[in-house]
């Protein structure tokens, strides 16, 4: 590796230019003369059935040329059809119109005439569980964890598998059921009940993390082409696209080789575009019809609908202290919901319970979950599978138990931190590094912990102040991915990037890895990005995986092309490849001095051939590296140096772990009920910071969404009907600019280097988004003295409390 010129220093984004003077082409921005534009049929009910869809109406309509239902469309390999004869949500859609103009789109869609059998349905994931309650699907209304159908490559499980499960003696008066049924996840350390007997201090509350729509700003739009020929090419709004590119194939009956996928943009996503949604798949088979481009464009309320949103998560928790404050047992019992069309419960519960044993690492535990389907909108990652879920619904819990027991929080935090190894998870493998604590003195130290401790519970006015802790975490390390980077015959460098771009610039960022392992100069080496044409094949850009999993894999890449270079440098001059090394776009013999540059090494790859050109797949790379990597490099075969990488086995041992550490000052006003967050310090054990302008900006945006979560935003449906209620922005409101912290955010990172990142880097994104939202949790339940068991805590919910008299005024 280099001497570190480029990771860890800012640099100008190869996509900045174009966003900032309107150059960028997002998914929307795609025109063409022969375009059309489609709209679709939506159900009006939570769960029916199109006993019969009547299109004569549309289909003879001026200006339309094109009517689909759901007939016409194969099952979808990703678990969720692109038109379903029986709609599990409110606003799924059974047919499909494509015409000149949305306007006369929009005309068709409501000349069609739909004959509905209206079917139970169930929105409360508790409900569900009650004897005698609705099953959201007919196959039942829990997932079982276990795929019903083919999946798309790369994609997982397809169709959920289900099965019915039903709490026949459980008492469904409170707010978690007592004396509940099966379980279908179940984690256990040591003995819990000696660990509670072992206690000095035991505490208990139930608290129902909410469900949360996503809203990107951009909508999700797709642009479909399928050609005379049966190629496809599809652009849409995502945020990955190895996983979009093989999940949008399969989706509609393609292998990979015969679909493009391109997005360079995209308008946010936080996880619910992660992967391909059937949305895409709608144009494509209108498309097909007609062999013309058709484009499908979401509005904000289909957004809704559309898009995939944060899971419910409601948990019983209960722990136990001792006098030093050491967790010697803690118990969750927590049901997750999964909507309708995914099995990520499941995901949810493990990923919040991981989360939990990577921040607290109690003496004993016992985790219990059961995951639900509801008619609600797929639930799904949002800025995390379920990781923050859990930081929300344990912060007020540790923060009580701490104060029962006579402890400071912040002791009881810093006395469970996780160090170096540790176990985490069911199997208790170990963190590769872990560095929370540190990152809590930092926040303490900036945020002037003691003065804001000194002020808890204090009045000025109608306002009463609180300060309040939480952590997160999120596993942000995988392998078994692929790098490729080409050296042109002009001595440039380019990184066929599979990152997807969802606004972090960690695309462009672990791309300065291969530029730093090659000592490259950074004007001359090219990211390419945006098209699965010539994208080396990755993980989705989720889960804060980016900068480790693409990262070690351009690194990967880079340390081949060293390699080939030195011994292109070797053939061309003598000596042993060894005796070589990479500097300024030239490879130097380290005695000599004698040279050649990377375009005269390129130039003598393409005469060499061979593994240098692409022109022979090395062996290990044919056996390992996935085919679509080998095809993105087919139009440099022979054209300069190709070389390809690939992480494995060896380059990870245990969970690669970053945290966040957040504490928040709050403000609540007794007579308007309203919530102001004064002051935080979010810091984070992110490893090395590789890009620090983007670092700091994750980490800002990530507090203000877990502080929107906290106090403003959910999924809300009526009960009788399933309806949806708050479709719009202001009815389900993101924070804005006057919902900023108050005072001072300070973010800050502990810059510890995790031994097996590369150059020690791992994630950032979810992380403080967990921490930040249970920081203000707890620190709203320090200012009033009672715990909120639902959120998100509004003015009324406090005025409530007030009223009620929990709170001591």
């Amino acid at each position: 590796m280099s001497n570190h010129n480029y990771v860890g220093n800012d640099f100008e984004v190869p996509d900045g230019r174009a966003k900032v003077t309107g150059e960028a082409k997002y998914a929307d921005d795609y025109q063409f003369d022969n375009l059309l534009h489609a709209k679709t049929v939506k159900s009006p009910y939570a769960h029916a059935r199109a006993r019969s869809i009547d299109t004569s109406e549309a289909e003879s309509m001026s200006g339309v040329q094109a009517v689909i239902t759901h007939e016409d469309v194969p099952d979808s390999a990703i678990g969720q059809p692109a038109l379903a004869e029986e709609p599990l949500t409110f606003g799924y859609p059974v047919a499909a119109v494509a015409a000149n103009d949305e306007y006369t789109a929009a005309a068709a869609v409501e000349a069609i005439d739909v004959e509905w059998e209206v079917l139970d349905h169930v929105v409360d994931p508790v409900e569900t569980l009650k004897p005698g309650s609705p099953n959201a699907r007919p196959e039942g209304n829990v997932p079982t964890g276990e795929a019903a159908g083919e999946s798309a490559e790369g994609q997982g499980g397809g169709e959920a598998a289900a099965d019915t499960i039903k709490w026949s003696d459980a008492d469904f008066s409170g707010d978690f059921p007592e004396n509940p049924g099966e379980f279908t996840m179940e984690w256990n350390w040591g003995e819990v009940s000696e660990g509670f007997e072992n206690a000095d201090t035991v505490y208990e509350d139930t608290v129902k993390a909410q469900p949360q729509p996503t809203n990107p700003m951009e909508p999700r739009s797709t642009v479909a082409e399928w050609g005379a020929d049966g190629h496809v090419t599809i652009w849409g709004s995502s945020q990955s696209i190895s996983l979009t590119h093989t999940g949008v194939a399969g989706m509609i009956g393609k292998p990979p080789t015969e679909v493009t996928f391109i997005c360079n943009f995209a308008g946010g996503g936080f996880g619910s575009k992660g992967t391909a949604y059937p949305q895409m798949a709608v144009p494509a088979f209108l498309s097909r019809e007609v062999n013309r481009p058709v484009k499908i464009r979401g509005t904000r309320r289909e957004e809704f609908h559309w898009g995939n949103g944060r899971a419910t998560f409601v948990a019983k928790t209960r722990v136990g202290l001792d006098s030093d404050g050491t967790i010697t047992a803690l118990e969750i019992d927590a049901v997750g919901d999964a909507g309708a069309y995914s099995s990520d419960a499941l995901s949810t519960l493990s990923s919040g319970f991981n989360s939990l044993t990577q921040c607290w690492q109690p003496e004993t535990l016992r985790f219990r979950g059961i995951g639900v389907f509801t008619n609600t909108p797929k639930r799904w990652p949002q800025r995390g599978p379920g990781q923050n879920q859990a930081a929300l619904a344990v912060a007020q819990v540790m923060d009580e138990a701490a104060k029962q027991a006579g402890l400071d929080p912040l002791d009881v935090v810093l006395q469970n931190a996780p160090e170096n190894r540790d176990p985490a998870g069911a199997e208790r493998l170990p963190m590769t590094s872990a560095y929370l604590g540190e990152a809590y003195e930092l926040a303490a130290d900036a945020i002037d912990y003691e003065e804001k401790r000194s002020r808890s519970g204090t009045r000025e006015g109608s306002k009463v102040y609180g300060v309040g802790m939480a952590s997160a975490s999120h596993q942000s390390g995988y392998i078994g991915f692929d790098g490729l980077i080409v050296v042109h015959t002009d001595g440039t460098v380019e990184v066929r990037q599979g990152a997807g771009n969802l606004g972090t610039e960690s695309f462009a960022a672990v791309a300065r890895m291969a530029a730093d392992t090659m000592n490259a100069d950074w004007e001359d080496v090219e990211v390419s990005w945006g098209s699965s044409d010539k994208s080396s094949f990755t993980l989705g850009q989720f889960s804060s995986n980016t900068t480790f999993t693409e990262g070690l894999a351009n690194v990967k890449a880079a340390e081949t092309a060293v390699q080939y270079l030195k011994e292109l440098a070797a053939a061309e001059l003598g000596g042993s490849a060894d005796a070589y090394n990479v500097e300024n776009h030239e490879v130097v013999h380290g005695e000599s001095g004698q040279s050649i540059t990377f375009a005269e090494a390129a130039q003598a790859a393409v005469e060499a051939g061979g593994k240098y050109s692409a022109e022979e797949i090395p062996q290990q790379y044919q056996e390992s590296l996935v085919p679509l990597t080998i095809a993105a490099a087919s139009d440099a075969v022979g054209q300069g140096l190709v070389a390809f990488g690939k992480s494995t086995g060896e380059d990870l041992d245990g969970f690669v772990t970053s945290f966040a550490g957040a504490i928040a000052e709050v403000s609540v006003d007794l007579e308007t009920g309203k919530i102001t967050v004064e002051e935080m310090a979010n810091y984070n054990d992110s490893g090395t910071v590789v890009h620090p302008e983007s670092f700091e900006a994750q980490i800002e945006g990530g507090a203000i969404q877990g502080i929107g979560y906290t106090l403003y935003e959910q999924y809300r449906h009526d009960d009788g009907t399933g309806i949806p209620v708050n479709t719009d922005l202001y009815k389900s409101k993101p924070p804005s600019i006057h919902d900023y912290v108050a005072g001072d955010l300070h973010v800050g990172a502990v810059g510890e280097p995790d031994p097996f990142g590369p150059y020690g880097a791992k994630g950032v994104g979810e992380p403080p988004y967990g921490a930040a939202s249970g920081a203000v949790a707890a620190a709203v339940k320090d200012a009033l003295g009672t715990t909120f068991n639902e959120f998100p805590v509004t003015p009324d919910k406090v005025l409530e409390k007030v009223r009620a008299g929990e709170v001591d005024i």
